[in-house]
C-alpha cells in the first residue's frame, strides 16, 4: 500500500489490540504489524484484500463502513487509500484508545478519507453507532478472541442492526488451542449470514479471517444497549485469548 511513511502520524502506544503480544512501546506494536510474513501483517492483508474485493464489486454511489474496535483502523484505510473508489467511502471506525483514534484520524485525512469519521468512543456501546445509514461492509478484527461466547453471540446478533440486506462482515479469529473459529462460523450461520469466503492463515495462532453476507432482514436499532466486555474471554477457562500476552513471538 502506499503512504508507507507514516512518520508524520500521531504515535499510538501499542494498546496490545490483538491479544498477542505484551506490547510495551509504539516501535513493536509498528515493527510487528508491518513486517512482512508475520501473522499480523498475514491478517491484516487478509482482511484489506476482502474489503478491496467487496468495494471492487460495489454498484456506484457511496459505500458505508463501519470498524468495531477499529485500532489505528490499518486494515480499512491501508485497503482503500488508493482506490479508485476512495471519494465513495464513507462511515465511522469506533476506538477508544485515544492515540489509535487520533492515529487514524491523521491518516484519512492525508490520503483523502474526508467521509470516514474516527470515532473516539466505546465500541462496547450501541450509542456509539447511531445515526448511520444502512451499512455495507462491517470490520471486526481482533476481536472475537478477547470477547466470550456470550459477547460474541450478542455482537453478530447486533451487526443485523448495522448492515444493509446482503451487506458484508469481514471478521477475523484464531485457531491456537482450540480457538473458537468454528463456533464464531456457525454464530454467523444461525443469525442470517452466508458464509462467502473463509481462510485459515499459515503460523502459530492460526489466524482466520471470514467475509460472510447478510441474507436477513434489517433489525431495528436499540441505542441504549452494552454489547460486550472486552476481555471477557479470560474470565472463562474454555478459551485460550488470555494466554496470549505470555507469547511473546507470534511468528516463532
Amino acid at each position: 500500500m502506499a503512504h508507507e511513511d507514516k512518520s508524520s502520524l500521531p504515535l499510538g502506544k501499542g494498546s496490545d489490540q490483538d491479544g498477542i503480544l505484551s506490547i510495551r512501546d509504539w516501535s513493536s506494536w509498528h515493527d510487528e504489524y508491518e513486517k512482512e510474513g508475520s501473522e499480523l501483517h498475514l491478517r491484516k492483508s487478509g482482511v484489506q484484500n476482502n474489503i478491496a474485493d467487496i468495494v471492487d464489486q460495489s454498484p456506484p454511489g457511496p459505500i458505508t463502513i463501519v470498524s468495531i474496535c477499529g485500532g489505528q483502523c490499518r486494515e480499512v484505510i491501508g485497503a482503500l487509500e488508493n482506490h479508485p473508489r476512495c471519494a465513495d467511502i464513507r462511515g465511522r471506525l469506533v476506538e477508544l484508545d485515544p492515540e489509535n483514534a487520533a492515529f487514524a484520524s491523521a491518516w484519512a485525512k492525508q490520503v483523502g478519507l474526508d467521509n470516514l469519521e474516527i470515532f473516539n468512543g466505546d465500541a462496547s456501546l450501541t450509542a456509539s453507532y447511531q445515526g448511520l445509514p444502512p451499512v455495507d461492509i462491517v470490520v471486526i478484527s481482533g476481536v472475537f478472541g478477547h470477547i466470550d461466547d456470550t459477547d460474541r453471540k450478542r455482537l453478530i446478533g447486533f451487526v443485523r442492526q448495522l448492515v444493509r440486506k446482503n451487506g458484508f462482515v469481514v471478521w477475523t479469529s484464531h485457531s491456537l488451542g482450540g480457538g473458537k473459529a468454528e463456533e464464531v462460523r456457525q454464530h454467523f450461520r444461525n443469525f442470517s449470514f452466508n458464509e462467502d469466503d473463509h481462510a485459515v492463515l499459515p503460523g502459530k495462532f492460526g489466524f482466520t479471517v471470514t467475509r460472510s453476507s447478510y441474507t436477513g432482514e434489517p433489525i431495528a436499532f436499540e441505542p441504549d444497549s452494552t454489547l460486550f466486555s472486552f476481555g471477557s474471554s479470560r474470565r472463562d477457562p474454555t478459551e485460550t485469548a488470555h494466554r496470549f500476552s505470555a507469547i511473546d513471538d507470534p511468528s516463532a
